[in-house]
């Protein structure tokens, strides 16, 4: 491949970077792509693919990174404590309301619970069916009327209806009250404000954004991660709407420059820089900080070292 169409490559992959190192590193992001030997990845992710900062399985974070499935019983960390399987865990029965009674795993009550008590609750439907579930489709959503669940350490329930499909698996999700088919309720739910928080606080202290602009980055970041996520795929209008939201400028722009300084030439990238500081509300060293730092690892990953790019 030549130097070109090498470097043309490299920021096609820019974007997509830059959502997985701003978000990964807010305990969210996409979790695939090229990983470091000395960096942790969790075992566990959202249905979204997000990367959960957690070893064990909470609510929401009930899909295994290795398969993109949902987990099952077995991997809760009282699964088998004592050599009994899925008897070491406590179980909830659901009567015809929704109203649960739980047990221990001596199969001694220990309290009432009604099924809105548990994370990932979604409401009832017309029937009076109670919904408990995870993600915004209603794909993973089920009904828990005079169903039985064993309960997870961490609150985490997982179908105990042997004639069930999902006999096993976890259905639960800490954030589903929010829930709904559009992307704009999965943007809007509890979880998906805390990464663009949490990615705002991280803009802020590391490059000194204002928090406004830092919020706006790392909500168009957040952005193309849901729908990226629930669509599978993701097209050039977003990646170049998300560039522009990211770094001020546009992406053939950036393209051009970066063509420019890798041939030599480094006023298109001060000009870029420049721009890009100005629309970010930063200076121009701390816009190249910012530029230089997101772009790192995709450069990294094309044999490209950022430390020794100057402009």
């Amino acid at each position: 491949m030549n130097a070109r169409m090498n470097m043309k490559t490299t920021l096609g992959a820019v974007a997509t970077a830059t959502v997985a190192l701003l978000l990964s590193a807010c305990g969210g992001g996409g979790g695939h792509g090229h990983h470091s030997p000395d960096t942790l990845y969790y075992p566990y992710e959202t249905v979204y693919g997000d990367i959960c900062s957690t070893m064990e399985p909470t609510p929401g974070c009930t899909f295994s990174r290795s398969t993109g499935e949902r987990i099952t019983v077995e991997h809760d960390p009282d699964y088998d404590r004592t050599g009994f399987g899925s008897d070491d865990l406590w179980f909830v029965n659901f009567d015809a309301n929704g109203n649960g009674k739980v047990f221990n795993e001596f199969g001694h009550f220990v309290e009432f619970r009604h099924a809105s008590e548990f994370p990932g609750y979604v409401g009832s439907d017309v029937s009076g069916r109670q919904m408990i579930g995870v993600g915004t489709t209603g794909l993973y959503w089920e009904q828990v009327n005079n169903g039985r669940y064993w309960l997870g350490r961490n609150e985490v329930l997982y179908s105990g209806e042997i004639h069930n499909v999902n006999y096993g698996q976890a259905i639960n999700n800490q954030s589903s009250g929010q829930a709904s088919d559009t992307n704009f309720a999965a943007l809007n739910s509890d979880t998906n404000k805390l990464l663009v928080k949490k990615g705002a606080e991280k803009l802020v202290k590391e490059y000194g954004f204002k928090k406004d602009k830092a919020t706006a980055v790392a909500s168009a970041l957040n952005s193309w991660a849901v729908a990226s996520a629930e669509r599978g795929k993701t097209s050039t209008r977003d990646m170049d709407k998300t560039f522009k939201a990211t770094f001020g400028v546009q992406f053939s722009d950036a393209l051009a420059a970066v063509k420019d300084l890798a041939a030599g030439d480094k006023s298109s990238m001060q000009g870029l820089t420049n721009r890009s500081a100005a629309a970010l509300g930063l200076k121009p060293d701390q816009a190249q900080d910012f530029m230089k730092r997101m772009y790192k690892k995709a450069l990294s990953d094309f044999g490209y070292d950022t430390d020794s790019f100057s402009w």
